[in-house]
């Protein structure tokens, strides 16, 4: 057959040449073809156009049409599209229905002539009514687009049918078409199935291409990728660009073939090359995301270009998204939104869902709100499911519609079951929210669980968080890492904040704060809010990074202004603060209220507190209740916390017990520290629900293990003292031990007591004050006071009074109610206050009078520089700078001490000697320290009063020391003659011992000794004390309240507690010889004067009774020994006395017969209200037996005690001085009627008393009465 069919067109070709050379123009049109389709000869191209332009120029129609192709597809001639329309025009005028479409075809595509689509329109219906298939299919075109006539799908469909019918397989491909999408005729995909079937199989690329689309969506059959493959690749081989375009998209997602990127890549090249826009399209795709090809966002830019500008809508979107986002060329919002608007405009469903973003945030244009809903309604009509899920954010939030959250859930649910995963997260989202619909976490989490399982990186987020929480599913931490993981590593900012936040606390991985750092630096970075305000956590607190909280300042503030509350809160806590940047709580304030009224619970609770201490802002408790409500019912348990003290203590609002319980019970029950701690408060005391101590244990318990350091504080309390469990100071010290180093002042100081006493560990008095010290540091007035407690006694410190008085006044101030009276017991003691003022303008010297010495320098007539060099404190020495050389701290001044002692004399070796003693004393104080004091140096000297041994004199010492007289305020003195004393006596030598070894606050001082030159006398100069004795002041005080009375006994304890401490015994103790003193805040106190029968306790007196009887005690009375407990009964009346403010024994001579009553037991009547515990005291004083009594030391305890009791608030102690004070007053019109005489106060030779009570003794057996009076007792 094949060799026959060559014989038959050889000789074909060999006619056509004879007939051509005739100059036939039929043979040569022929000869042309033969030459053009190699039919019996070689093809050649040139000889083929040579012989159909003679044939055309010859007037042959055919030849005509023939040679117009040849120019029109460069068929052995240069491409003319001139001569193309020309001879295209000739054949069609001639009537040639195949040309006439060929012309209507040049005149529709402007080949060679002017595009024309009316004459197009006109040629193709000669063409169509001239039975000409192609021309009825382009005719049908025509009427299908409204090509220079109107638009008629009905005719369209009609031509098509007719030119299929007539065989034409490009009409055949256009009438399943209209089958296919129903137009100009009803929808039948069947019908549209056969048609692209016949169309295929005659050859038509498109028909192939067509039904490759037909088999791969199943459309009018049954669905088979690999013959929509094959089918694909006929049409792509057969170069139909769209073909190949389908072809290279089966070979891109592996339909109907294995998955081949390169193939596709060149298969998109062979379609855009040949001018398919689609083909331009994915082309550009290509290569902007590198898929067979190296990635070039240049080469992607410039096929989107031209894809474009060729009209497809896919091409103008993904332009548009080039210049919106800069990829291949420069960023221009303008054009991206030009070309989203000619794409949607164009009908792309995914251009108009662009161009309403535009809109709706003003890129590259105007913001308009309405156009941008208008065109996502265009879009999610047009079924794109991202445009449907845009719509439905529209509809609930109101942006360019009215506000519809049942629409926007209609629309959440197209998209998502059109496979969106923004449209399934956010429908996951109204199902969690219940917006739009009834609540339902169930749905919720099968749509994040769709979102997430699409690679929806919020889905993934959200999944990750259910998982985490154990949200309608089962808590699977490890899966909510990996979702947080995907999604993170997917650049979700949100994923990223979830994975730091993972990665910081350990959940479902390993904890590791530097990863945990660098994922919230991703989160950050990407601008989200919550990563930025976790970032500053990070250099806040140290967490993976170094700390730097200038950089926690910027993000926190980085977070706040994106409107964070999170961010806000903690940019306010930096203001409030100074973390990072300077103080300012206004600013603290505004960023906490911010925090507040964006719903942070957090930053309302903190706003409440700013209301509550007027931080930035007035305080207002009322305001800061509100703002606790909020916050508590918001969940927050610092809320509820805070909420519930308002309630306990009536802050901002009534109190309610109550309501304080149930709030603490909240917040303890959501686990929080401090509401589990004031928990175990109320039912520890019983505050707004039943006392239950063992549930305040546990409570307690609960918030000393979440870390909380004032629970650990009350565990330890409870351990101490077995509230609610079993006493045990060892755990008792462990948690005390764990608040301290947490910082609670109270743990602190609770952890010194325990250090001080040895509670529950070894005692350790550093240790205690170390704690103390922290304690009172940081604020804490009972620590405050403990640490005063242990510089005044040196526990654990060096002994510092100054200190001690600092640290007590500081209790006081913090609000200690109990210190008060050991506050006032360091001013009435002088304890840490010195009243030595340094006067830095001033010296010690009168250049004018030559018999000045220098207290510095030694030097008379002025100092030198050294002197004024050291001006600022005087008695400092002049050669090595130490503090009072007159002590002799200085080895290397001896020499110069010994010259200034050397200056002087008294004229008796042992007055020197006990002088120079005093100026030698290391330890004396200012006031200690003895000087020789010629006479002549006192002026205004004035009789006062005769004493048993002597007279007393007052006079002004005119050179006083200047550290004396700044001491005393005054140069005033008294001094005391001495009866018979021109001879220095071995009496009077003993009074000065004693003085001198009883140097003390509360014994009265002497300043030194002086010789009276007329009388030859010698005298002791001491302090003048210008408010008296203590019996002319109780005579000016008769209603002088319990408290001053204590004070004043204690005083008095002290003094004679120091002479029995030395080893001697006063001997004549009476109100005379307690002379008042005024403290350095106007209290008073007293001094035991008088010291003359002193004598050291080994000593028996030898020169009888000498006293005032009611003071004496009964045995001395007896048998003339006077020992330290006959001063105790001294005590004793002098008790009374200060409690009566009477004479004892009043109304009655000083004879033998009351001398003999005393002795059997006779005492002054206690006053009635005196206090029972003085009263008690005062009797054992007073004891008959000697033994019986307490000592001075005892006493002085005891008198410490009982100051306590004055300032005990508890009701029976305050009662108790209340109604003493009461009876004071009662009495004091009889107290005006009490009179002294001063005769009644002299001490007096009590012979005759004494041989008084030996003849009363001699009538009974002395030991069996003291064995009746100890029984009795």
């Amino acid at each position: 057959m094949v060799i026959q069919k060559k014989k038959d067109e050889d000789k074909a070709f060999q006619q056509h040449l004879k007939s051509s050379e005739g100059r036939n123009c039929n043979g040569q049109n022929s000869l042309g073809n033969c030459y053009r389709n190699r039919i019996g000869t070689i093809k050649d191209e040139k000889k083929a156009f040579r012989w159909l332009k003679k044939s055309a120029e010859g007037g042959n129609i055919t030849g005509h049409h023939n040679l117009g192709s040849c120019y029109r597809n460069w068929i052995g001639a240069t491409k003319d599209e001139e001569k193309v329309f020309q001879w295209y025009l000739k054949s069609a005028e001639e009537g040639n229905h195949m040309r006439q479409h060929n012309l209507g075809y040049c005149y529709h595509h402007g080949i060679g002539t002017t595009k024309n689509e009316e004459k197009a329109f006109q040629w193709y219906l000669k063409s169509a009514e001239g039975g000409n298939h192609m021309g009825k299919r382009n005719l049908g075109y025509c009427y299908h687009h409204g090509i220079g006539t109107v638009k008629d799908e009905k005719k369209a469909f009609q031509w098509y049918l007719k030119s299929a019918e007539g065989g034409n397989h490009m009409g055949q491909c256009n009438l399943g078409y209209c089958y296919h999408h129903g137009i100009g005729t009803t929808k039948d995909e069947l019908k549209a199935f056969q048609w692209y079937l016949k169309s295929a199989e005659g050859g038509n690329s498109y028909g192939r291409k067509d039904l490759g689309y037909c088999y791969e969506h199943g459309i009018g059959t049954t669905k088979n990728e690999e013959k929509a493959f094959q089918w694909y690749l006929k049409s792509a081989e057969g170069g139909n660009s769209y073909g190949r375009n389908n072809l290279a998209y089966c070979y891109e997602n592996g339909i109907g073939t294995t998955k081949d990127d390169e193939k596709a890549f060149k298969w998109y090249l062979k379609s855009a090359e040949g001018g398919n826009q689609m083909g331009q399209r994915n082309l550009g795709y290509c290569y902007h995301h590198g898929i067979g090809t190296k990635k070039d966002e240049k080469k992607a830019f410039q096929w989107y270009l031209k894809s474009a500008e060729g009209g497809n809508s896919d091409g103008q979107n993904n332009l548009a998204y080039c210049y919106e986002n800069g990829i291949g060329t420069t960023k221009d919002d303008e054009k991206a939104f030009k070309w989203y608007l000619k794409s949607a405009e164009g009908g792309n469903n995914d251009g108009q869902n662009n161009l309403a973003y535009c809109y709706e945030n003003g890129t590259g244009t105007t913001k308009d709100e309405k156009k941008a809903f208008q065109w996502y309604m265009k879009s999610a009509e047009g079924g794109i499911s991202d445009g449907q899920n845009n719509l439905g954010y529209c509809h609930q939030y109101g942006i360019g519609t009215t506000k519809n959250e049942e629409k926007a859930f209609q629309w959440f649910m197209k998209s998502a079951e059109g496979g969106d995963s923004n449209g399934q997260y956010n429908l996951g989202d109204c199902y969690q929210q219940g917006i739009g619909t009834p609540k339902d976490e169930e749905k919720a989490f099968q749509w994040y669980v769709k979102s997430a399982e699409s690679g929806n990186h919020f889905g993934q987020n959200d999944l990750g968080y259910w998982y985490q929480y154990g949200i309608r599913t089962i808590k699977d931490e490890k899966k909510a890492f990996q979702w947080y993981l995907k999604s993170a590593e997917g650049g979700n900012h949100d994923g990223q904040n979830s994975l730091g936040y993972c990665y910081q606390y350990g959940i479902g991985t390993i904890k590791d704060e530097e990863k945990a750092f660098l994922w919230y630096l991703k989160s950050a970075e990407g601008g989200n809010h919550m990563g930025q305000r976790n970032l500053g956590k990070c250099y806040h607190h140290e967490i993976g990074i170094t700390k730097d909280e200038k950089k926690a300042f910027q993000w926190y503030l980085k977070s706040a202004k994106g409107g964070n509350s999170d961010g806000q809160n903690n940019l306010a806590y930096c203001y409030e603060n100074g973390i990072g940047t300077t103080k300012d709580e206004e600013k603290a304030f505004q960023w906490y209220l911010k925090s507040a009224e964006g719903g942070n619970i957090d930053g309302q609770n903190n706003l409440g507190y700013c209301h509550q201490y007027g931080i930035g802002t007035t305080k207002n408790e009322e305001e800061a209740f509100q703002w606790f409500m909020k916050s508590a019912e918001g969940g927050d348990s610092n809320g509820q916390y805070n909420l519930g003290d308002c309630y306990h203590h009536g802050i901002g609002t009534t109190k309610d017990e109550k309501k304080a319980f149930r709030w603490y019970i909240k917040s303890a029950e959501s686990g929080n520290s401090y509401g589990q701690n004031n928990l175990g408060y109320c039912y520890q005391y019983g505050i707004g629900t039943t006392k239950e101590e063992e549930k305040a244990f546990q409570w307690y318990l609960k918030s000393a293990e979440g870390g909380n350091i004032t629970g650990q504080y009350n565990l330890g309390n409870c351990y101490q003292y077995g509230i609610g469990t079993i006493k045990d100071n060892e755990k008792a010290f462990q948690w005390f031990m764990k608040s301290a180093e947490g910082g609670d002042g109270d743990g602190q100081n609770n952890l010194g007591y325990f250090y001080h006493f040895g509670i529950g560990t070894i005692k350790d008095e550093e240790k205690a004050f170390q704690w103390f010290l922290k304690s009172a540091e940081g604020g804490d007035s009972d620590g405050q006071y403990n640490l005063s407690h242990c510089y005044r006694d040196g526990i654990g410190t060096t002994k510092n009074e100054e200190e001690a008085l600092q640290w007590i006044l500081k209790s006081a101030e913090g609000g200690n109610k109990f210190v008060q009276g050991p506050v006032e017991y360091c001013y009435r003691n002088e304890i840490g206050i010195s009243k030595i003022k340094k006067n830095k303008n001033k010296l010690m010297q009168d250049t004018k009078k030559k018999d000045k010495i220098c207290c510095i320098c030694w030097k008379e007539n002025g100092c030198s520089k050294i002197c004024l060099k050291y001006n600022q404190n005087f008695s400092r020495c002049h050669d090595c700078g130490n503090l009072n050389i007159q002590k002799n701290v200085c080895p290397n001044c001896k020499l110069i001490e010994a010259s200034y002692l050397s200056k002087w004399t008294s004229g008796n070796y042992e007055v020197d000697k006990i002088i120079h003693m005093s100026q030698l004393d290391e330890n004396a104080k200012e006031w200690e320290i003895w000087r020789w004091i010629d006479y002549s140096k006192f002026e205004n000297i004035e009789y006062l009063a005769e004493g048993g041994f002597g007279s007393v004199w007052k006079a002004e010492w005119t050179d006083i020391p200047e550290e004396l007289f700044e001491f005393y305020n005054s140069n005033q003195v008294a001094f005391k003659k001495l009866k018979n004393s021109q001879q220095i006596s071995s009496k009077f030598l003993k009074e000065l011992i004693v003085n001198f070894h009883c140097r003390d606050r509360y014994v009265l001082p002497v300043l030194g000794i002086t010789k009276d030159p007329k009388e030859k006398t010698y005298a002791i100069v001491m302090r003048y004390m210008k408010d008296g004795n203590l019996k002319n002041f109780l005579q000016q005080n008769k209603t002088l309240p319990w408290k001053e009375r204590f004070w004043l006994f204690n005083s008095f304890i002290r003094g004679l507690k120091t002479i029995h401490s030395k080893g001697f015994i006063h001997g004549d103790l009476h109100p005379g010889n307690l002379m008042i003193t005024e403290a350095h805040n106007n209290s008073k106190f007293i001094r035991l004067g008088d010291l003359g029968l002193g004598r050291p306790v080994n000593e028996v007196s030898s020169f009888g009774i000498y006293g005032v009887l009611p003071y004496i005690a009964p045995e001395v009375m007896n048998k003339n020994k006077y020992t330290q407990a006959s001063d105790i009964y001294s005590v004793g009346i002098i008790m009374w006395v200060i409690s009566t403010g009477k004479v004892p024994f009043e109304g009655e001579s000083y004879d033998p017969e009351l001398a003999v009553s005393i002795f059997n037991g006779y005492r002054p009547k206690i006053k009635k209200g005196t206090p029972k515990c003085y009263a008690e005291l005062m009797e054992k004083c007073w004891h008959n037996n000697p033994s019986e009594r307490p000592t001075a030391e005892m006493i002085f305890n005891i008198s410490e005690k009982l100051l306590k009791l004055i300032y005990d608030e508890t009701t029976e102690n305050k009662l108790m001085f209340l109604n003493a004070d009461q009876e004071i007053q009662k009495d004091s019109e009889s107290l005006y009627e009490t009179s002294y005489s001063e005769t009644n106060l002299i001490s007096q030779p009590l012979m005759q008393h004494s041989l008084a009570i030996h003849e009363s003794l001699s009538k009974f057996d002395i030991n069996k009465y003291i064995d009746k009076i100890n029984l009795d007792d």
